[in-house]
């Protein structure tokens, strides 16, 4: 395996879109950057640097336009004025679960080598699920094995995985003859602004407006309806709305924002039918509008809904087993239905997993206690 040393040398550059956000890139020849869409879709001008762990600059390169890029799979071919120095290209398509990975880039703006494993790769798009949490900033920067050869570019990551684009759909827009594009005029594309829309949205939730989010999302949809994480993201912000509502008394106002959530994650689930995570929120959402059903005493509705919920869940398991987050899910399911021997079940298997996993403790001692009130209950009778 490559050393340690060779990798603290900068083999990712920061790519910087000025008033929209930072990520990463590498230099897959010697006047074109790799990175991802999403990084540069709403400013400009955009930047690369190659900067080092100290956060030094070391060189820094004028971005002149769009060589190609692949808005399914978030990618973009920047050509530049000077040269750098390429990373090795391997293959994905020998990727095999468990090897050793590591994603290289600038998450927060510095210099960083995050080192794991590959979980999974999924089917219906051949993104590579990694067990480690990349943070805002590795965005398009390189995923290297064990020879230090990139086998994919880091894009999204969510509660469970990070993930990457295989290195192969790259080598894909390489042998594509395209004349440079204007940043600027490239922006201009309804993909590239569906992008830019979704960014826009993850701004304002960090700042709590949700609504304005969700607008954003929106447009991102209408832009490109084939866009599953817009669809995913809108999911998830309903989701948080819904919450609120429900703890602040509106019932009815959570549930039209919890089925319009369940929708948003179907069209995800339908644009990528192994998207573990999705089924995972539709189920947690279809579980808390039956609580939300259950409180109206609309109980066989809310009965239904947590039957649907344990679908879901059950597919989630199905598509990656070794997720706490599931298991937990499955187990609130399960305590819904007043099955609290399978609900604890489900959560020590949590916590099995993953002993760090403690957000199913407070859970676990509840199911507890009530399994011990329903024994109780049945004993007396």
């Amino acid at each position: 395996m490559e050393g340690n040393r060779a990798l603290n040398n900068p083999k990712a550059l920061f790519i910087s879109a000025e008033g929209f956000g930072d990520g990463s890139g590498f230099f897959v020849e010697e006047n074109l950057i790799a990175t991802n869409i999403h990084v540069v879709a709403g400013a400009t001008p955009v930047s690369a640097k190659l900067v080092d762990i100290q956060g030094n600059t070391i060189e820094k390169f004028i971005v002149q336009g769009v060589k190609a890029f692949d808005a399914k799979n978030d990618l973009v071919i920047l050509k530049i004025a000077g040269k750098g120095t390429s990373l090795p290209i391997g293959n994905s398509d020998l990727l095999q679960n468990n090897d050793i990975v590591r994603a290289i880039g600038y998450p927060a703006g510095v210099y960083k080598v995050t080192q794991g494993h590959i979980h999974s790769i999924r089917n219906s798009d051949k993104w590579i699920r990694m067990n480690f949490k990349t943070i805002g900033g590795n965005s398009g920067g390189p995923v290297l094995n064990r020879k230090g050869e990139v086998i994919g570019i880091a894009v999204i990551n969510n509660a469970c995985f990070s993930f990457a684009v295989p290195v192969n759909a790259v080598k894909m827009l390489l042998i594509q003859a395209q004349e440079i594009e204007l940043v600027a005029q490239w922006q201009q594309r309804k993909q590239i602004r569906a992008y830019a829309y979704l960014v826009q949205s993850e701004i304002k939730c960090k700042a709590g407006n949700y609504d304005e989010a969700i607008a954003n999302l929106d447009t991102a949809v209408q832009l490109n309806p084939d866009h599953i994480q817009s669809w995913f993201r809108r999911g998830v912000t309903k989701s948080v709305l819904s919450e609120s509502k429900f703890e602040g008394g509106n019932v009815v106002g959570a549930q039209q924002y919890y089925q319009d959530a369940i929708a948003d994650y179907t069209e995800a689930i339908r644009l990528c039918v192994d998207f573990a995570v999705a089924y995972n929120n539709r189920a947690n959402a279809k579980r808390l509008l039956g609580i939300s059903e259950a409180k109206l005493e609309n109980v066989e509705t809310a009965q239904n809904l947590y039957q649907e919920a344990m679908i879901d869940i059950n597919i989630a398991l199905e598509l990656a087993a070794r997720v706490p987050l599931f298991h937990h899910t499955r187990g609130e399911i399960k305590a819904a239905l007043g099955d609290y021997s399978e609900a604890i079940e489900n959560y020590e298997a949590a916590r099995k997993i993953d002993p760090k996993y403690t957000d199913v403790c407070k859970d676990l001692e509840l199911a507890k206690k009530a399994l011990e009130q329903q024994e109780k209950a049945q004993t007396k009778s």
